[in-house]
């Protein structure tokens, strides 16, 4: 029988099938393929390559990755408008992208997406007194990057409402 030999290995192909490899457990942006890439000793021409043929194939999209990291935290980690801007920066997107996709959301979409956020923590503070209520709504939106015209509201109708 005889041994099948494997053509040598380029760096280039090696880069693609590093980025294929870290795309296959969740979608990515370019700037996190590129880190990625860099971390794993690649230079820049062969990233730039790799990220060519990603693009070529449609495996890397930085609008459609914005739009599915929305979905993703009103689905199952709810958060405002500041936060998702500073986490999608955070991941490379460019400014521009982020307006668009945001500007693409239902203009109640924040406080629909703050009341999701309040409904476990709600139970808890079922029992407090209003004001200290209050606090602790404000407090909790706040660190998910809900705007305060979103707070004030949403800790209107939780507060009065019941």
């Amino acid at each position: 029988m005889a041994k099948r030999v494997r053509p040598a290995a380029t760096p280039a192909g090696d880069a693609y099938d590093a980025a294929v490899h870290y795309l296959a457990g969740r979608p990515h942006t370019v700037a996190e393929i590129h880190r990625h890439l860099r971390s794993k000793k690649f230079d820049a021409d062969t990233i730039d390559h790799a990220i060519d043929r990603l693009r070529a194939q449609r495996y890397v999209d930085d609008e459609a990755f914005a739009r599915w990291w929305v979905a993703q935290r009103e689905r199952f980690k709810p958060r405002g408008d500041r936060a998702l801007r500073t986490e999608l920066a955070q991941k490379g997107v460019a400014r521009d992208v982020v307006d668009v996709v945001l500007g693409e959301r239902a203009p109640d979409a924040d406080v629909e997406q703050a009341r999701r956020a309040l409904s476990r923590p709600l139970t808890r503070w079922a029992d407090m007194p209003d004001a200290e209520r209050k606090r602790k709504i404000h407090a909790y939106l706040a660190a998910r990057g809900f705007d305060y015209d979103t707070i004030d509201e949403v800790t209107r109708r939780e507060v009065t409402d019941e």
